[in-house]
């Protein structure tokens, strides 16, 4: 809901910018006496929220936005320089409404005249969420979520004293029973963030430090470290379940080209490496900026079954029963601009192999996704998910250059016949892979689960762990498999109402509620609520996670707080709404 908009136009005489680097202080201190340039530019704010109503027990998120004209800026949350005014928001919940925390987006870090290292500052657009939730018990009725901003207005020369600036937006809390419309999605669509812990009674408007991995990276180490890190995070991509495979598929399609020489096979490789690249980082940027994982919609039984296709369709033609070309008119166009209409093909295969690797939910997938969506600059969204597709992608090239040259190991042609048709069992496996969760039964379960209702949730006298799942997806067998069925994980889950959310049937009104409820990006996402309802979303787990490693989350799940009763109640947790 779109509420009020504040408007500061105040404009009043500046001190002479003709100060030296090191004079900050004495800046600061001339200002304090002289309690001039009281004002700040024209800068407006916008107080909006991510539902038009609040059902009780409803998660939610509120928005202040910050539109700062040329050549304005303001001091980033977090300051560099003594003296410098932080940008602070301090908001007040209503009876029944609880503020869990506040995110501050990163400064960026520019050098002004007036400091002798650079500061961190906001400029342009800048958007502050705050995450809440209204209480179980909260009465039904119209509530204003009010506070405060205060920040401090510069230019490339001077700063003005600081404002504080009144940020509001009404709203009305209804029943639990109620369904609330998302609204102002441009602003909140891609907008979550990492958790992080909360005092046992969470402080209107308190402070969280940036929690996404990539933010903290940047932040801590620079822009340099966090790319060479987001590299290195898309080769370890390729140790993920869903992009082992394509390995595979890459030897035996170069295998079956025949490149005649070393520099043939390397400039393949090349194309190859574009495809798979450009698919990849334009997939992520859209699933960034539309507020949701790819590997979301493609672990759903339909596209598992187009993969599943195109490569019993791949495999058919290494068995010579015909030979895979581009679209006609491809072939054509690329012929008369190049001659090398082979490349068209070639390219069209690394962007298949692009979209078939989507599915698995890395970390560093989802810190990236989380980190783009938060900014919500376009460029930068590129930027990030484009080295990561060069670190996932470089590989290929490697595999595609030598395999392209198989062709020239063999004097005799029946050999090469065969190699092609053990690259197309191989990839007859792949496709048996892809499909096998859509009938393979799951193993008998050691944990006892209920069907997932809010209900259960509100009864519970004891924490209750929810498992967000789906026949189709591929890492929930695996959790199925391996985690669920160790006696240990089985023994110590016992200790908690056990919930399994059924994600199957995607695209449903009951699915969709779910995901915009608890903020499901992918599956599967394991998730720990209190007896009262609120989540530890410090615990929250997304994708495949081992047996050891989901007891240690157990653990800190169970273990005491410093009042010597359950973490669950100290603290309760954070609600980040979708």
């Amino acid at each position: 809901r779109r509420c009020d908009r504040h408007e500061n136009v105040d404009r009043r005489p500046r001190l002479d910018s003709q100060i030296g680097a090191g004079a900050v202080k004495s800046l600061w201190a001339l200002l304090a006496l002289a309690l001039v340039a009281a004002g700040g530019g024209e800068i407006s704010t916008e107080t909006l929220l991510s539902l038009d109503r609040l059902p009780a027990g409803q998660n939610f998120r509120v928005a202040v936005v910050i539109n700062l004209p040329e050549p304005w800026h303001i001091n980033a949350h977090t300051v560099t320089e003594d003296g410098l005014i932080p940008t602070t928001l301090t908001l007040t919940a209503p009876a029944g409404v609880v503020i869990d925390r506040i995110v501050y987006p990163a400064g960026k870090s520019v050098k002004v005249s007036w400091a002798e290292r650079p500061v961190g500052l906001y400029d342009g657009r800048v958007v502050i969420f705050a995450d809440g939730h209204v209480r179980p018990e909260a009465r039904p009725g119209p509530v204003t979520i009010a506070g405060e901003l205060r920040y401090q207005a510069c230019d490339n020369e001077v700063c003005y004293a600081p404002k504080t600036v009144p940020v509001a937006v009404a709203t009305e809390i209804v029943g639990a029973g109620e369904a609330p419309r998302p609204v102002n999605a441009e602003v909140f669509r891609g907008a979550g963030i990492l958790p992080v812990a909360t005092s046992a009674n969470p402080v209107d408007g308190q402070d969280a430090r940036p929690t996404n991995s990539i933010e903290t990276l940047i932040r801590e180490r620079g822009w340099v470290v966090a790319l060479v890190v987001v590299f290195f995070g898309g080769l370890a991509l390729n140790l993920t379940p869903c992009v082992y495979p394509m390995i595979a598929i890459t030897v035996s399609y170069f295998g079956g080209r025949g490149d005649r020489n070393a520099r043939q096979a390397l400039g393949s490789a090349l194309v190859y490496f574009l495809g798979v690249v450009l698919t990849y980082s334009v997939l992520g940027l859209i699933a960034a900026m539309t507020g949701g994982l790819f590997g979301a919609l493609l672990q759903s039984r339909w596209v598992l079954i187009g993969i599943a296709g195109l490569l019993v369709a791949l495999a058919l033609s290494m068995f010579g029963l015909y030979e895979i070309q581009p679209p006609q008119f491809l072939l054509q166009r690329a012929t008369g601009l190049s001659g090398k209409a082979g490349y068209v093909g070639v390219f069209f295969m690394g962007a298949m192999v692009g979209v078939i690797a989507a599915p698995c939910l890395a970390p560093i997938l989802v810190a990236l996704l989380v980190f783009v969506g938060q900014r919500g600059d376009p460029l930068l969204g590129w930027a990030l998910f484009f080295v990561l597709a060069c670190g996932l992608a470089l590989p290929y090239v490697v595999l595609g250059t030598f395999s392209g040259l198989l062709a020239k190991l063999p004097k005799s042609g029946t050999w090469m016949v065969w190699v092609k048709r053990v690259f197309g069992v191989l990839l007859i496996g792949v496709a048996l892979w892809f499909l096998h969760p859509l009938w393979a039964r799951p193993a008998p379960s050691l944990i006892t689960w209920e069907p997932y209702a809010p209900e259960l949730v509100a009864g519970s006298d004891k924490p209750v762990l929810v498992d967000f799942a789906a026949d189709w997806c591929i890492p929930c067998k695996e959790m199925e498999k391996r985690t669920f069925a160790d006696p240990r994980v089985a023994e110590k889950v016992k200790q908690f109402r056990t919930l399994k959310a059924d994600l199957t049937r995607s695209g449903t009104p009951e699915v969709e509620k779910l995901v915009a409820q608890f903020n499901i990006v992918g599956v599967p996402t394991i998730i720990f609520l209190a007896p009262g309802g609120q989540e530890r979303r410090d615990l929250r787990q997304v994708g495949f996670v081992p047996p050891d490693d989901f007891l240690r989350v157990l653990d800190r799940a169970l273990a005491p707080g410093p009042t010597n009763t359950p973490s669950f109640e100290t603290p309760p947790g954070l609600i980040s709404p979708f």
